[in-house]
């Protein structure tokens, strides 16, 4: 069996290939069926990764205020940290 071709958009997303497979469905054309797997495929890891980033970060600062921090506070947490580091790159 051949590698079936396919492209990644950044701009679409898990719903939006859903959606062709839904379209698919309607149409009984499956022959785009393994590019969008592929595509849905890609999406869905990336998205965990940024999951398994998130809650590494979260982990971190938790760990160094030594505090259970919310979801706002740690959104405002991260975000004065981010500012420092842009700060720090302009020097």
């Amino acid at each position: 069996m051949s590698k079936v071709p396919y492209t990644i958009n950044v701009n679409e997303y898990i719903c939006s290939e859903l959606e062709t497979i839904r379209k698919m469905i309607k149409t009984h054309d499956f022959s785009m069926l393994p590019a969008v797997t592929e595509r849905i495929q890609f999406h869905a890891t990336a998205m965990e990764s940024a999951l398994y980033r998130y809650d590494g970060i979260r982990y971190t600062i938790k760990n160094l205020l030594k505090e259970e921090l919310t979801d706002t506070e740690f959104r405002e947490k991260v975000k004065s940290i981010m500012e420092n580091v842009k700060d720090i790159g302009n020097e």
